[in-house]
């Protein structure tokens, strides 16, 4: 298990229907019809990979070509402070640039892939990682998701020593550590799909 993957689908419940069958790259987002009907997709994957406690309220939408096939993805950002393992800050991507065997689930046209980023000490043990991703004054870090202009392709391999490094980054930043910043792997690496880089 990679450090930051989240492997565990916590529930089935969907709480809108499945568009067309997946076929791993067939969808449009053309027009606004198209538009609704992948973020109902990418909101009945999130029930799927983050269950019934994720509360849209809590859970911020992006919308962006974060993994650079020219198409619409949705990118999901919750902080997650029902863990029994700690607290994390959940960043699940809904794409259709990944398989069926890949994806961690399917819906529709959409398919997710999920991150876990520790925030606190518990969850950082639970990640076996050397310490929380996000900084918090209090109890709870005050983290914003968003992403970032497209960086040409060159620029971000060398960010990432990785090439095949998809320049949109999706940023975190809590107001107090270095930002986060998470970048789409055209092939994986290692078994990732992400690669993070802190600035």
């Amino acid at each position: 298990m990679g450090v930051y993957r989240c492997l565990t689908v916590v529930g089935a419940l969907l709480l809108m229907t499945a568009g067309p069958a997946f076929a791993g790259g067939g969808r449009g987002g053309s027009n606004e019809a198209d538009r609704l009907r992948l973020d109902q997709q990418a909101y009945g994957l999130l029930r799927i990979e983050w269950g019934q406690y994720a509360h849209l309220n809590d859970i911020t939408m992006l919308r962006g070509d974060v993994t650079c096939d020219g198409r619409e993805d949705r990118v999901l950002g919750w902080l997650d402070q029902d863990s029994p393992e700690g607290l994390f800050y959940r960043v699940m991507l809904a794409t259709d640039a990944v398989g069926e065997a890949e994806a961690f689930s399917v819906l529709g046209d959409m398919a997710a892939m999920s991150v876990s980023l520790p925030a606190d000490r518990k969850g950082a043990v639970h990640m076996d990682a050397v310490e929380p991703l996000l900084c918090a004054r209090g109890d709870l870090p005050e983290a914003t998701i968003r992403m970032e202009p497209r960086l040409p392709d060159a620029e971000a391999a060398a960010l990432t020593g990785i090439g095949g490094t998809c320049g949109t980054a999706i940023r975190l930043d809590d107001g107090l550590c270095d930002s986060i910043r998470l970048f789409w792997l055209r092939r994986p690496a290692g078994g990732e799909r992400f690669v993070l880089h802190r600035n």
